[in-house]
């Protein structure tokens, strides 16, 4: 026999694969109109588009330097202060 809390239990799956259903459905349209940007930027061409710099060469890479006040490590002509007040890279 059906009871209300079949009924229920019912009316949730329901519900739930709906939403669920919905939820799919936006997912796709979003990722649908990510694509089609994508294809129309690379249509445009890198210099429409605003294309970043191309990579710098391996001779401007920095090797990490562990902060002696903090412990972070940081690339040390790029770095700035944590905060602390005896912070060697605040200067």
């Amino acid at each position: 026999m059906l009871s209300f809390s079949k009924l229920l239990l019912l009316a949730l799956v329901v519900g739930a694969v709906w939403f669920g259903w919905r939820w799919v459905a936006r997912v796709n349209a979003i990722g649908r109109d990510r694509a089609a940007a994508k294809r129309r930027d690379s249509a445009a061409g890198p210099a429409r588009r605003g294309s970043p710099p191309p990579p710098s060469p391996a001779g401007d890479a920095e090797d990490m330097e562990k902060c002696p006040e903090c412990g972070a490590y940081v690339a040390p002509r790029s770095a700035v202060s944590c905060g602390r007040p005896a912070c060697p890279y605040g200067r």
